[in-house]
């Protein structure tokens, strides 16, 4: 989808449909397009459309326009977070767009808010970014080619369009919204496609084509940084795991080093996600329904390296690694038995009561490797337990950190993306609960309950005094219906969040 920005009124615009942003307190407003007025009001009414914020109607004739009219809601015009109501509009204004199979569509901002005027960046970019996440689709493996894509949207009637502000803000807006979707198109491939080797060679090709230094180690390397746990869970597999490293440094720092200069080291992020292509619980097998849809696991390193598409484009001045540890979780002759024991690269054992409590292995090994980079910060992200799905739901992700500052730091950045994150305490008591009579730890706590908590603080053993946050979007990171911003399939949770994190980070 193209944007374009545009101080032209909409009736001198080439559009085949025209879309009417406006607040609930300012409906007087659509009197002054020419392509609305009365005749636009007078049937709202009808309709008892009143504006609320992610509401829409399709209008296909209305007086003499031949052009359909789609009226888009964003609430009232003092509402706090107006962000929110622009991302929801864009969702709105391509979901009618597709309902009248429109190729192009100008849009019109009616709905100025008293606090935050529309032609501000933060609401144009919000605007943008919802409507290219609405506009995904995956259809590679679709017959049908008679779906109609809206190929290009026109902001118009906007002051000053050639501002750079404003155009960096649609630009923030295309950059987060391009890299959830290359995300979404990784973690909605088939598993039979998306083996660990060719996720961490796609990855590479794309990570590398955005200027990103990558690293790509095959079973030999990963024997080589002592990544037992990693090596364990693919056992069962025919196909190899990989281990995929990602380097962003911000700009003028690789010139400085060269030319021998010391300039202080800057800021160092690490994210570490979890790249588990296809999870059939090992010999702790899954029910069949619980399989269906387990080329998600490895929702986590998409977004991960989805953040560091963006990331590479936003150039934050802070240095970010990314980590994601890829591999199959299936029942072969060599899997991973329960009742074996793990050394981990820290030097801790690990006794593996249930191959299906995969992910943590994977992830504790990948921590530990991160965490020898000495950054000053650390985040990992994994679709990990059923528990966080059902303490939160399909909407929030939950969120454990040994750090309050960064927790509520990471809060605030999914905030700012309608990316809901929700503490969740590491009760210390419970770390009784993994104890084992063989090994320093194990891999699941007995009696089941608290089982997010429980990995939360299984992965914290493993960070040792880094300061730490850990994301469990088991709950999120697919959906089988469509949402707002999010069609069905792989959402991209967290690519969004983390590269606003570092781009915040940046300020600290």
């Amino acid at each position: 989808m193209r944007i374009r920005l545009s101080d032209a009124a909409p009736e001198r615009l080439e559009a085949d449909l025209v879309v009417l942003v406006v607040a609930s307190d300012k409906f007087a407003r659509l009197r002054t397009v020419k392509a609305a007025g009365p005749a636009v009001i007078r049937m709202l009414e009808r309709q008892r459309f009143t504006g609320a914020e992610g509401t829409s109607t399709l209008l296909r004739a209305v007086g003499r326009s031949a052009t359909p009219l789609a009226v888009v809601g964003v609430g009232a015009s003092t509402q706090p977070n107006v962000a929110d109501a622009y991302r929801r509009a864009g969702d709105q204004a391509v979901a009618r767009a597709r309902d009248a199979r429109a190729r192009a569509a100008a849009v019109v901002f009616l709905a100025e808010p008293t606090r935050l005027p529309v032609a501000r960046p933060e609401a144009v970019a919000a605007f943008v970014e919802g409507a290219r996440l609405t506009g995904y689709a995956f259809t590679r493996y679709k017959h049908d080619r008679d779906r109609v894509a809206l190929a290009t949207l026109t902001l118009a009637g906007l002051v000053g369009p050639r501002d750079p502000a404003l155009r960096r803000g649609v630009r923030i807006g295309e950059i987060l919204a391009d890299a959830t979707n290359q995300a979404r198109d990784w973690i909605n491939e088939p598993a039979a496609v998306m083996t660990p080797a060719a996720f961490a060679g796609d990855a590479q090709r794309v990570l590398r084509r955005a200027g990103l230094k990558v690293r790509v180690a095959g079973p030999a390397g990963i024997r080589s940084l002592g990544m037992d746990a990693l090596l364990a869970v693919a056992r069962g597999s025919a196909e190899e795991p990989r281990f995929v490293r990602v380097v962003y440094r911000p700009p003028g720092a690789d010139e400085a080093a060269a030319s021998g200069a010391a300039p202080p080291r800057p800021r160092r992020l690490a994210f570490v996600g979890k790249g588990i292509t296809f999870d059939s619980g090992g010999l702790s097998l899954k029910r069949p329904d619980g399989m269906e849809h387990m080329k998600r696991d490895m929702a986590g390193g998409a977004a991960v390296l989805g953040a560091m598409l963006a990331i590479a484009a936003l150039k934050p001045p802070v240095e970010v690694r990314a980590y994601v540890p890829a591999s199959e979780n299936m029942p072969g002759g060599a899997a991973l038995k329960p009742g074996d024991v793990l050394r981990m690269p820290s030097g801790k054992t690990v006794e593996v009561l249930n191959t299906d409590a995969e992910g943590r292995l994977v992830l504790a090994d990948a921590l530990a490797v991160a965490a020898a980079d000495r950054p000053d910060v650390l985040v990992d992200v994994a679709t990990l337990t059923g528990a966080v799905r059902s303490a939160l739901g399909s909407r929030v992700a939950g969120i454990m950190g040994n750090d309050r500052a960064l927790v509520a730091a990471l809060i605030a950045a999914g905030a700012q993306g309608g990316e809901r994150l929700w503490e969740l305490p590491l009760v210390r008591d419970y770390l009784s609960d993994l104890e084992s009579a063989v090994a320093d730890l194990a891999n699941v706590a007995e009696g089941g309950h608290g089982g997010a908590i429980h990995a939360g603080l299984f992965l914290q053993e493993f960070v040792g005094a880094l300061s730490w946050a850990h994301l469990d979007i088991a709950g999120v990171g697919f959906t089988d219906r469509d949402l707002p911003n999010a069609p069905r399939g792989g959402v991209g949770f967290g690519v969004r969040l983390l590269a606003r994190f570092a781009l915040a980070a940046a300020a600290r």
